[in-house]
C-alpha cells in the first residue's frame, strides 16, 4: 500500500515537473522568438511571414498549459460566494460542488472545442507555413479534458 502510494506520489512529481517545464518552455519560446522578430524588423527590414502567427499560437499554448497547471495549484478563477457564510462542516461539501461545476464546464468547453478541431481538420485549414490549424488548435480540447481530469481527481481525494 505504501509501495503504491510513493509511486503515485512519484509519478505526480514527474508529472507537475513536465507541466511546470512545459510553461517555462512556452514562455521562454514566445520571449525568444518575439525579441528575434523585433531584431529582424528593425535591423534587417525582414523577418519570418509567419512569425506573428507562430507566436499567436504559442500565446493560445501558454495560456492552456497555465491554465492546467493553475488548476493543478487551485489558483483558477473562483466565484465562491457560499462558503464564506456557511459553517466549516459543510465548506468541504461546497468545493465538491465547485470542482463537479468546473469539471462540468471544462468537459463542454472540450468536447465543443474538440468538434471544432474536427472541422479544422476536414477543411483543411493552414494556420501558417505547412502547419495544419487543426493542429494548432488541438491544445483547446486537450487543455480543458485535463483540466476536468483534475478537477475530478480533486473530488476524489477529498472523499
Amino acid at each position: 500500500m505504501q509501495q503504491d502510494n510513493r509511486k503515485q506520489n512519484t509519478f505526480l512529481v514527474w508529472l507537475y515537473r513536465i507541466e511546470d517545464g512545459i510553461v517555462a518552455f512556452l514562455l521562454s519560446s514566445i520571449f525568444l522568438f518575439a525579441v528575434f522578430q523585433i531584431i529582424l524588423r528593425n535591423f534587417f527590414s525582414s523577418g519570418f511571414v509567419w512569425g506573428d502567427s507562430l507566436l499567436r499560437v504559442l500565446v493560445l499554448w501558454l495560456s492552456l498549459a497555465g491554465a492546467i497547471v493553475a488548476s493543478r495549484q487551485g489558483r483558477q478563477i473562483n466565484i465562491d460566494v457560499l462558503s464564506r457564510f456557511v459553517p466549516q462542516k459543510y465548506k468541504p461539501s461546497i468545493h465538491n460542488l465547485n470542482f463537479i461545476f468546473a469539471a462540468c464546464v471544462c468537459l463542454i468547453v472540450s468536447y465543443y472545442s474538440f468538434q471544432f478541431v474536427l472541422i479544422e481538420y476536414q477543411d483543411a485549414t493552414i494556420a501558417f507555413g505547412k502547419v495544419p490549424a487543426w493542429l494548432t488548435e488541438s491544445i483547446i480540447p486537450f487543455g480543458f479534458a485535463v483540466m476536468a481530469a483534475k478537477y475530478l481527481a480533486k473530488i476524489r481525494l477529498s472523499l
